[in-house]
């Protein structure tokens, strides 16, 4: 490092001593800073620590490259996916329609299909089966209704022949959210028999709100809403607050997916993923401290998996995960991975 350091101070000199135009000079710069910055990220990724919790790429494609028929569109920002009878039904917050795909991610396969219109943006960041009904939750980040922002869970029926869904009801997640773009980013349904149905719902910000606290790390929280048997007052009413353990020490929440009481909840600004164990008796977060794994990182050791949403295990070892639209304000290494769907697989020993 001290090297490094010593090469970037002499080009300095050299380059003030040149009777030289500016563009030479600030090529020159550039390029020793480059180096030096190079030096410093691929550092990390050159521990062994790191490399052995180092996620590894299977299969990805786009979903441009997914469905025969694209209806014209070309942005898919996807944002949750659900599996059922071995396919994958997808949600996007840039459409209406529904994505089904099969597992097999193939490009133009006959199976996969956008459900429905495209219609406009419908904010969806979330879905869920639900067997009781046979149908789909989906949720809104969040709504505003009466001078107030809550998500809001829209039930949805799937026709057989795949070519259309009938929204059944839209019920208010009875939560007041602090920010419109800061609210519930996953959720999963839990059938407990004469106990109730219930809804757990990841916050998209630490404490569950947004701002400069939101990004406060290690303080993700899971909403867990219990459905009121009420046909006049259609709400998911809060039955208690869960705090994420402090080791998925995380700056966002972007997607959680159960593999029985296993775990695994992932961060779009920490391009990580923490896998841990979650007791549905008691609604909440096992003692099991759990475990991060990184989705992997270019040459330079640069985040390209910048904008993961959706989740699902496909096994014990293998995840599918989908990723949204990159950010305007991201760095170009982000885009070529965006609005994709992609299958990883733990490191060696991972539990």
């Amino acid at each position: 490092m001290g090297g490094q350091l010593l090469w970037v101070v002499l080009g300095i000199i050299f380059c003030r001593q040149q009777a030289v135009q500016g563009s030479w000079t600030a090529s020159v710069l550039r390029s020793l800073y480059g180096q030096h910055a190079d030096v410093s990220r691929r550092s990390i990724c050159e521990e062994a620590g790191w490399r052995d919790k180092s996620l590894k790429l299977v299969r990805e494609i786009p979903f441009a490259g997914l469905f025969a028929d694209l209806q014209n569109i070309t942005k898919f920002e996807a944002s949750g996916l659900e599996q059922l009878d071995g396919k994958f039904y997808v949600v996007f917050d840039s459409l209406r329609s529904l994505g089904y795909i099969d597992d097999q991610f193939q490009f133009r396969a006959k199976e996969n299909r956008l459900i429905g219109e495209a219609g406009e943006e419908s904010q969806w960041e979330g879905i869920t089966y639900r067997p009781d009904t046979g149908n789909f939750l989906l949720i809104q980040e969040s709504h505003s209704h009466n001078g107030s922002t809550h998500p809001l869970a829209e039930e949805v029926k799937v026709a057989k022949d795949l070519s259309s869904y009938e929204v059944v009801n839209r019920c208010r997640v009875d939560f007041e959210l602090s920010h419109e773009n800061k609210g519930l980013e996953s959720i999963h349904f839990h059938d407990k028999g004469d106990k109730g149905k219930y809804l757990l719902g990841l916050c998209e910000g630490n404490h569950c709100v947004g701002g400069h606290r939101g990004r406060d790390p290690g303080n993700g929280l899971m909403i867990v809403s219990k459905q009121k048997d009420d046909p006049d007052n259609c709400t998911w009413a809060v039955d208690k607050k869960v705090k994420v353990p402090e080791t998925a020490y995380f700056t966002d929440y972007s997607g959680m997916a159960f593999d029985g009481d296993r775990i695994g909840i992932t961060s779009q600004e920490d391009s990580a993923i923490w896998v841990g164990t979650f007791d549905f008796d008691k609604m909440e977060f096992t003692d099991d401290p759990g475990e991060v794994y990184h989705f992997p990182r270019d040459s330079h050791c640069d985040m390209v998996y910048c904008n993961i949403e959706g989740i699902k295990w496909l096994d014990r070892m293998r995840i599918i995960v989908t990723s949204d639209r990159a950010k305007a304000d991201q760095p170009y290494q982000c885009v070529a991975k965006d609005q994709s769907v992609h299958v990883f697989v733990l490191p060696h020993g991972a539990s």
